[in-house]
């Protein structure tokens, strides 16, 4: 046998030396994988870790002046980044919590910086709407009384009186602005035509609407577009209610 034997003081007897156990290869090729990253982070700082403020559904909540950190990562974490949820999906082992006075010498994470900055904007801009002044009230004669004048090859020409030429003039027509009949869009009001003595209201009739002959009346409204060039928009045409 080529194993060294050894006296053993205690019995007298020839000891055999227990061979050395050799690692499954496996296993040795992930104990080597695992020693660059525990001495890239080695010179980092000890990590402390802390308990979280919270637990929400099984998951660490940050408190004030905490921050996640991974047990062999180079950055800390101000917020449930991406890389943090893939840390806690795959390893949650890994992923602790720590205080940020700790964290040594790890980089701030640009993944969460990213993030702060984007709801950081989404409340100013929530802040900004709040903060807008409340759309111009409508003219005082919101509401103009129309009349049909003619029908042709689907377009209905409805006209307004002389007095109403002025305010229609100041009077734009946006896209898909409806004609309503009964609550159905029976067609689009294509345009205003205010040179005329009588203004005109020109409207495409929808192909399977069935013409209604009768008085109509136009409503209108501020314009949707701050770079609107008038003050007024049609804002829909429907049949006048009855006397």
């Amino acid at each position: 046998m080529s194993a060294k034997r050894t006296l053993s003081r205690r019995t007298g007897r020839l000891a055999i030396p227990k061979p050395k156990r050799q690692l499954n290869p496996l296993i040795r090729k992930y104990v080597k994988a695992s020693h660059p990253a525990q001495a890239d982070t080695r010179g980092l700082g000890e990590l402390k870790p802390v308990e979280p403020a919270a637990w929400r559904e099984g998951v660490p909540v940050l408190g004030q002046d905490q921050v996640y950190v991974m047990k062999y990562g180079r950055e800390y974490h101000t917020a449930w980044c991406q890389i943090v949820a893939d840390k806690w999906g795959h390893a949650p082992r890994g992923l602790l919590v720590t205080l940020l006075a700790d964290v040594g010498a790890r980089a701030a994470c640009q993944e969460c910086d990213r993030d702060l900055k984007i709801a950081r904007a989404s409340s100013a801009q929530e802040n900004h709407l709040q903060t807008l002044p409340a759309p111009a009230p409508p003219p005082p004669d919101a509401v103009i009384p129309l009349s049909v004048v003619g029908v042709a090859h689907g377009i209905l020409f409805l006209a307004a009186g002389p007095e109403y030429q002025e305010r229609l003039k100041e009077t734009a027509v946006e896209p898909a602005t409806p004609l309503l009949v009964g609550g159905r869009r029976d067609g689009i009001v294509v345009r205003v035509d205010a040179a005329r003595d009588e203004p005109l209201l020109i409207v495409q009739l929808d192909p399977r609407a069935t013409f209604r002959n009768g008085p109509y009346q136009v409503r209108l409204r501020p314009p949707l577009r701050r770079s609107a060039t008038k003050p007024y928009a049609v804002e829909s045409i429907e049949p006048a209610p009855e006397a």
